[in-house]
């Protein structure tokens, strides 16, 4: 048979600017136009009025169920009208990513085309509602099946009725493309009832690492000043967007962490103990646990940030579950060793005593202790181990690594759109 030629790929999400999933989809964007592909982008970006509502509707409905896990959940009951309508265009591929916010209802799964790349920024499209199973509970409805009645939610059974439908309108094709950033989800979604008879790719979010770079001779000193701390001062790292208002990131365990370090240090030692963020909405100097904080607020310039990550000596990823864990590698990138626990997929990313330092998930004893042990290492081993985490972000998550992994993707889903044509 002779292959057809797709001259377009459809990039659809929520947003491209919005959002770590949002940024992680205009990078696969640039990848494309890389790659010698013409791209078209579909978002919400400039949605109107009318979509908004239904996506109040929808969000209303979504409150009528009620259970203990705190991340965002997702009915989707509504399309963006533009997003199905792409789905016509039959010599497009699509590369669809986050779609909730009601971009595309559930209702519409079956109208995707053949051929079509789905990539998971989180587990919400083989769970319920959650976008996120939740941490530590080893039911795993998602791999078993959601029961109409649990104790482990009241109200409407939204995630039972949502992980149906999913179910009734994904696992039987065989024609769709999944793709993961990291092992974690990878494993996950190979054990899911929705997506397990589907080809699963793993593709990471690719790092900028021209931008990301070490920039310590270059403003770092400027910056550190400019927070109020000195040369000599240890200064932690600490960014997330939403800041302390994202369960999973782990702020509240951050902040016993230091509770439990300053504790164990000498006055003169936590003296010298600093902590930069960013990320939240709050600008300006403030305290933790007695420590002298740098809030920058939100950065929207990786130029800017990567200045960031270059001015602290460590960057800590608390984070209870991360898919990918871009805040660590872009810090790697920089040649700034990371703190993180070991789970999820900062595992891909943080190597234990060769990158950073990880503690056992959600000890935050063990947290405490890898902040002292990174503080009070040799200059010279954190910049071997800054300069080995670089080395592994290029090795595995640059652009050209990616892109090449991304080829290999568009093209088995071209085979994929031509057998389904």
């Amino acid at each position: 048979m002779k292959e057809k030629k797709f001259m377009k790929i459809d990039f659809i999400s929520f947003s491209f600017s919005k959002g770590g999933a949002a940024i992680a989809a205009d990078k696969f964007k640039s990848l494309v136009l890389k790659l010698n592909c013409s791209v078209d982008g579909i978002s919400q970006d400039n949605a109107g009025g009318y979509q908004f509502f239904k996506r109040l509707v929808s969000f209303s409905l979504g409150k009528l169920e009620r259970d203990k896990n705190p991340i965002k959940h997702s009915l989707n009951l509504f399309s963006y009208p533009p997003v199905p309508k792409s789905f016509q265009e039959k010599k497009s591929l699509h590369h669809i990513h986050w779609i909730n916010n009601d971009t595309l209802s559930i209702f519409d799964f079956d109208k995707i085309p053949s051929g079509s790349i789905l990539t998971l920024h989180d587990e919400w499209l083989y769970c319920g509602t959650e976008h996120c199973y939740q941490v530590g509970d080893n039911s795993d409805f998602f791999a078993v099946g959601y029961p109409w009645f649990s104790r482990k939610y009241s109200g409407i059974p939204w995630h039972a009725i949502i992980w149906r439908i999913k179910l009734k309108k994904l696992s039987r094709r065989r024609d769709l493309i999944i793709t993961v950033p990291s092992n974690w989800i990878l494993e996950r979604a190979k054990r899911s009832l929705i997506l397990k008879e589907l080809p699963i790719y793993l593709l990471p979010n690719p790092i900028d690492v021209d931008t990301f770079y070490a920039r310590r001779h270059e403003n770092n000193l400027s910056l550190r000043e400019q927070c109020g701390f000195k040369s000599e001062d240890f200064v932690f790292c600490f960014g997330a967007v939403g800041g302390k208002n994202n369960p999973l990131k782990g702020s509240h365990l951050l902040e016993k962490a230091f509770e439990v370090l300053i504790s164990s240090l000498s006055e003169s030692e936590s003296n010298k103990i600093k902590i930069i963020t960013f990320g939240g909405s709050e600008q300006g100097s403030d305290k933790l646990c007695g420590v002298d904080v740098y809030q920058m607020g939100h950065i929207s310039s990786p130029a800017d940030l990567a200045e960031v990550y270059s001015s602290a000596d460590c960057v800590v990823v608390p984070s209870l579950v991360e898919s990918f864990g871009q805040v660590a590698a872009e810090a790697l990138a920089c040649e700034t060793p990371v703190i993180s626990f070991a789970c999820s997929g900062l595992l891909d990313i943080v190597v234990d005593g060769k990158t950073g330092l990880t503690a056992e998930a959600y000890d935050v004893d063990q947290l405490a202790e890898r902040f002292k042990l990174m503080a009070l290492l040799p200059e010279i081993e954190r910049s071997e181990m800054g300069k080995r985490g670089r080395k592994h972000v290029v090795k595995s998550f640059s652009y050209s690594v990616i892109a090449e992994k991304y080829q290999m993707i568009i093209d088995e889903a071209k085979k994929l759109k031509v057998l389904h044509f």
